[in-house]
């Protein structure tokens, strides 16, 4: 490979965002604002799993909501691996380099998971519309085992469907003269330039489509469910409030409303990214808007990071259930003498 660093600095000329503006979002968004979200993602999502777990998995929904947590772990525990560089830093720079330089490809496995949370999260909401609209029809069929099949079969296709991107970067071996000293680059691969008229419109396409495919399930389905709970008496002004389900119809609806206002927020601006991406495709990695995509990405990182953050206080406010297993397990109530 012929290339060289300042080859690649003279071909991305971004005026909208300028290198060094970048370089100012890299160390304060992409680095400590990360490695923070990580951090605090890979404990409160140990939580989740944990109450889980303690709960047991009789219920469908519980199997759902621990593979939610899963993904929502390994794009929490990938993105703080790789941002490790950060604090290795101030023992070895050239140390830290090669981590950043080496764990760059678990950089788009945050992405990819977050895909399958969103498919995941759309088939609970698909779930929880056939319980409300149908519940003696689908009880039978939403089994624990058929919730454990479908689970692992979207996880599987949702990330499969993703899985040839990590092969389209390679890592070279470049002489600087600014430094005197060979150092390791990552740029497109052989498999990349061979296959790039195929590769790149599939995955912008199927990063546009599966999560407004999610993005429209999650919407709709939550919408009829909040329809057929508006519909019993629990949301009439003639419920009884010494029934005890209009409390829990109410504490769904809240749930579910609170859901589909944290995915939308979520997918919205990754939605428009990619369209952008189809409009221009300059705008990416490593090509003239260079500076600017990845200034735009790390601002969806952190709506990502938040996402997977915020389920634990979700749960732990609206799901009684789960607040009082997290109590029972981590809150110490001492006796009154």
């Amino acid at each position: 490979m012929n290339t060289t660093f300042s080859t690649f600095s003279q071909y991305v000329l971004d005026y909208i965002v300028s290198e060094k503006l970048y370089s100012y979002f890299e160390v304060s968004i992409n680095l400590w604002t990360m490695l923070f979200l990580s951090c605090f993602g890979v404990a409160t999502n140990v939580l989740n799993a944990v109450v889980f777990i303690k709960q047991g998995f009789n219920e469908g929904v519980n199997i759902s909501l621990m593979a939610i947590t899963c993904w929502d772990l390994v794009r929490c525990l990938t993105s703080l691996v790789h941002r490790m560089y950060g604090p290795l830093y101030p023992a070895s720079s050239l140390f830290s380099y090669y981590w950043q330089t080496y764990t760059f490809y678990l950089d788009y496995t945050p992405i990819f998971a977050g895909y399958v949370n969103y498919a995941l999260t759309a088939y609970v909401s698909v779930e929880r519309c056939l319980c409300v609209s149908r519940p003696f029809t689908v009880r039978s069929i939403l089994t624990r085992k058929f919730t454990f099949i479908i689970v692992v079969v979207i996880s599987v296709v949702t990330f499969g469907a993703f899985f040839v991107v990590y092969f389209i970067y390679d890592i070279y071996f470049l002489y600087v003269p600014e430094f005197q000293m060979t150092l390791p680059f990552f740029y497109y691969s052989g498999f990349y330039y061979r296959t790039q008229k195929i590769i790149m419109p599939y995955y912008n396409t199927i990063g546009i489509v599966l999560p407004f495919l999610s993005f429209l399930v999650l919407c709709a389905c939550s919408s009829i469910t909040i329809y057929y709970l508006k519909k019993s008496s629990a949301f009439t002004s003639k419920a009884s409030s010494a029934s005890g389900i209009s409390l829990r119809e109410q504490k769904v609806s809240k749930m579910l409303l609170t859901i589909i206002a944290v995915k939308i927020g979520n997918l919205f601006p990754r939605i428009v990214c990619y369209v952008a991406q189809l409009s221009e495709p300059e705008f990416y990695a490593l090509k003239h808007y260079h500076f600017l995509f990845m200034t735009v990405s790390r601002f969806m990182y952190v709506l990502d990071f938040i996402n997977a953050d915020v389920t634990f206080f979700i749960y732990l406010n609206m799901s009684t259930n789960f607040k009082s297993t997290f109590n029972h397990l981590f809150v110490r109530i001492k006796p009154r003498k």
